[in-house]
């Protein structure tokens, strides 16, 4: 009787020795024909970095069931495998393959390669279906990430603490006058917005230090989702200004002896995405101070905007503008960007107009700077305010009593803008006219139909001004700006721009500036 017994347990465990190595050789049948001709044959990865490799991939060791997830589902989007960044999609297969399929196909890769992970049995995968049997689009990395956290690696910063102020901050503030309203340690040594808790209108700064290992030149390559600045050991390396996506990478160098260096960056997201990368580079070794590396500098042809007798108009991304703005090159050489969403002048230069090659090359993301000399920045936010004592804190985002809305704009015959929009129930237009001599002029008409505010406030340069009478300044640069003179206008001047305090009558009421480079 026990040997009856002993011998039905040794053929009970050659059939299930039997049924795995089966499995085993049919997930490896099925890899094959669905999955290596992107992840490779043995795993290693798709030719120049076009799909991510399996072999010690920190995905197909953690948990069992985000590995079954990415073959029911698919994934889609930025993700990164070994320290390398990828933007990859894996299309869903839970409706081709059944769960004994999929369980073959995932043991065999957890298995494969020296990966050395358990095998996933059938009724693993029937549950996990059972479980996101709802889903109707690929994974992101970052859902699989917060649904099955991937081991925690601790990053090259030490000591590193983050300040978080709130605030609809479409420059970076000054955090000196700021009161942070969260303060706390990252232990794990990595930049991170995402863990800050955050979706808009705030700004951050981290402190921390991080080691250098011999002296010599680094250079720091930066890129965020607003606006960012970088400083080592007290200098500042490198800053992407203004509001902006992420594509708009900048890089500066720094010498830096051997030894402890202080690391402080500085960031503000004002709507929408948030996002930052920094990366540090001595000779051929990277170092990453967040988990997402920089996506390698793309070059871009050059493909200059040429004006001759008639304007052109560029509507893109251009650097000192707002999201919204519409570049224009004039005859003669004097260019601008209105910004369609602050109703203002964002820059305006001379020179040649703009290199469009950033975007129109491939899907041309970021800001493109003026192609041009001698820029001149007019302010951030919007160009009018109402009820405001103090001009020194002009808002950085549109008061509800201002009722703003943008109207467009109208091409005359030598295709020159006249921007059109209403502000406080007035409507305005806004004609910028070019003379010789690199002189701009902007024609301002302001049609009032019932009692106007008697608090609107205009600005009209930025930073750097100097009164030479009462409606004369020096600008940026060496500009000059004269204000017509009337009885509707008040100028005021500060540290902070210029201003024209108006005192409009129903009716129509002209305005009239004159930009001069000197």
């Amino acid at each position: 009787m026990l040997g009856w017994k002993i011998g039905n347990l040794m053929v009970l465990a050659f059939f299930a020795l039997a049924a795995t190595t089966w499995g085993n050789e049919m997930g490896q049948v099925h890899y094959e024909m669905l999955c290596a001709s992107c992840h490779g044959k043995s795993g290693e990865g798709g030719s120049e970095g076009s799909s991510p490799p399996l072999v010690g991939s920190e995905w197909v060791k953690g948990d069992p069931a985000r590995l079954v997830q990415i073959i029911l589902h698919g994934i889609e989007g930025p993700l990164e495998v070994k320290g390398q960044a990828y933007n990859f999609v894996m299309p869903p297969h839970g409706a081709a393959l059944d769960d004994k399929q999929i369980a073959g196909i995932a043991s065999y890769v957890r298995r494969a390669w020296g990966n050395e992970r358990s095998s996933i049995e059938e009724g693993f995968v029937l549950n996990a279906r059972k479980e996101t049997r709802e889903r109707k689009k690929m994974w992101t990395a970052d859902e699989l990430e917060h649904r099955w956290p991937l081991p925690a690696k601790s990053g090259p910063l030490e000591n590193l603490f983050v300040y978080v102020y709130e605030g609809a901050f479409r420059v970076m503030p000054k955090f000196e006058s700021l009161e942070s309203v969260v303060v706390k340690e990252e232990p794990l040594g990595f930049l991170n917005v995402k863990s800050l808790g955050k979706g808009e209108k705030y700004a951050a700064v981290w402190e921390g230090d991080f080691e250098v290992e011999q002296s010599g030149t680094y250079t720091f390559r930066l890129d965020s989702d607003d606006g960012s600045r970088v400083f080592v050991n007290g200098a500042r390396v490198v800053a992407l200004n203004g509001q902006g996506a992420m594509g708009r990478q900048n890089q500066g160098a720094i010498r830096l002896d051997a030894g402890r260096a202080k690391l402080r960056v500085e960031y503000f997201n004002y709507k929408g995405n948030q996002g930052l990368t920094l990366s540090m580079r001595h000779k051929e070794k990277w170092t990453h101070f967040t988990r997402q590396k920089p996506k390698p500098i793309r070059r871009v042809p050059s493909i200059p905007l040429v004006v001759e007798e008639e304007a052109r108009i560029y509507r893109n991304f251009i650097e000192g503008a707002s999201a919204n703005g519409i570049g224009v090159g004039y005859p003669g050489g004097v260019n601008l960007a209105f910004c369609g969403d602050d109703l203002g002048l964002g820059v305006a230069w001379v020179g040649k107009f703009i290199d469009a090659g950033l975007h129109w090359t491939g899907r041309g993301a970021g800001f493109q700077s003026p192609a041009g000399q001698r820029v001149v920045k007019f302010g951030d936010g919007p160009a009018f305010a109402v009820g405001l004592k103090n001009l020194r804190k002009w808002p950085q985002t549109w008061q509800p009593k201002a009722k703003a809305r943008f109207k467009g704009y109208v091409l005359d015959g030598k295709r020159f803008p006249e921007f059109r929009y209403e502000v406080a129930g007035i409507q305005i237009t806004d004609k910028p006219l070019t003379t010789e001599g690199h002189v701009l002029v902007r024609n301002l008409s302001f049609e009032v139909k019932q009692k106007p505010p008697e608090d609107l406030v205009m600005r009209v340069a930025g930073k750097g001004v100097e009164g030479l009478s009462s409606h004369v300044f020096k600008l940026q640069d060496g500009m000059r700006l004269e204000v017509a003179k009337c009885d509707g206008v008040k100028c005021v001047a500060n540290s902070e721009g210029l201003y024209l305090r108006l005192k409009l009558e129903k009716g129509v009421n002209r305005i009239g500036l004159r930009y001069v480079w000197k």
